[in-house]
Formats: C-alpha cells, structure tokens, sequence
C-alpha cells in the first residue's frame, strides 16, 4: 500500500505556541512489515527550502529511524491485538460509542510490562467488520528524556472499503539534563491511498544508504 502523506513538526514553546514548524510533503509505501518514506519538498516556517537541506532533514529521518525514534505512520496501534502480544495486555471492553460517526467497540488495553516498543491506550473498532476506527494510545515505558508522549491515529473506508490511515497526530513533552525542557508536536494528513500496487521486497531497500 502507498499513500501521500503532508506531515508537519512542530517545536512548542511552554504555552504551545508555535515556535518553529517543519512542513514536508512525502509518500509512505507498506508492504507487511517493510516500510519506506520518500520525501519531495520541505517546508521550514512556511517557506520551500532547497534540495540541499531537504537532503538533510532525509538524513536526520533516517537516523531517527535507525535509533527506532520515529513517530510517523510506520506506528502500528494494532501491535496490541497481535497474536504475539496479547499476553501482555489486559483487555476491557467498555461498551459502544459513537466515534468518527460510526458506532463502535470501545476497547482499552493496559499493558502488563514496562517497554517502551509496546503501547497502550483506548482503541475504537466499528462494530460491523471490527475495522479500527480510531486509536489514542502512549508507550507502555517513556522513553529517555521523554515525560509525555499521546498519539492518536484515525482511520477510513478511503479505498475499494478498505480502513487505512487517515490522520496522525503527536504531543509530546521531554527535559534533557536537569533545565532545558522542550515540547514537540508530529500532525499528519494522508490521501492518495492505492493498494495492490506490486511493490517488490527490494524497493524497500533501495536509496537507503544514500546521503
């Protein structure tokens, strides 16, 4: 599946106000577990930056990526219900609520262990097919520096009935040493869903030792 993604980072200041934003327009592509991003123009406070600094900000992606630091649409709220998971959860089934205009299961799920790779939170599925309507969940361990960390993640019927994301969004808040405290802010549109696109396993692995 690939999808065109219009992401903004956000640096807050203490009262949230903005006070630096990242806008990026780029593609994700998913193939079971493989997952690549391909950025084509960034934005910094609003105005287009050059290819020079867009290969920058490549960059520092991939590194985030490789120290398992991103938060982007390559999160899964789904982990939670994986078979390989669910002895590590506790499940609560709320009852019936109407989220995103559809009447849904509202399922909690609590973490039993202490890993900042799991996640927890409250998750909705529409009660018809048990498709994930929409997600708001946080590690089950804040990562280092990290004191707060809330996503949430929606889904839609956008293609042939199929749910695929439709909107991400991040808040977060961390202190390094003992003074410098920061906020941060990850919001993130998707469109141009296609499915059964004939991707090989390769090219999720091609450009990814470029510079």
């Amino acid at each position: 599946m690939t999808m065109n993604a219009e992401s903004y980072s956000r640096k807050l200041g203490g009262d949230g106000a903005v006070k630096e934003e990242k806008k990026f327009l780029k593609s994700y592509a998913f193939k079971g577990k493989l997952f690549k991003e391909e950025f084509r123009e960034y934005y910094l406070d609003g105005k287009l930056q050059d290819e020079r600094e867009l290969k920058k900000q490549v960059a520092e992606s991939n590194e985030r990526r490789r120290k398992g630091r991103s938060r982007d649409a390559s999160i899964n709220p789904m982990e939670p219900f994986y078979p390989e998971n669910r002895g590590k959860y506790v499940f609560t089934l709320t009852g019936k609520e109407l989220q995103h205009g559809c009447v849904s299961y509202h399922i909690v799920a609590d973490c039993l262990v202490e890993d900042e790779n799991l996640y927890e939170g409250d998750f909705w599925f529409e009660v018809n097919w048990l498709n994930l309507v929409h997600a708001e969940f946080h590690p089950a361990k804040m990562p280092t520096t990290i004191k707060m960390l809330d996503m949430t993640k929606s889904y839609g019927p956008v293609e042939y009935g199929y749910w695929l994301p439709v909107g991400f969004h991040l808040r977060g808040k961390g202190q390094a040493m003992l003074f410098i405290k920061f906020n941060f802010e990850v919001e993130e549109r998707y469109s141009g869903h296609k499915i059964h696109v004939g991707l090989t396993d390769d090219f999720f692995t091609e450009g990814t030792d470029e510079d």
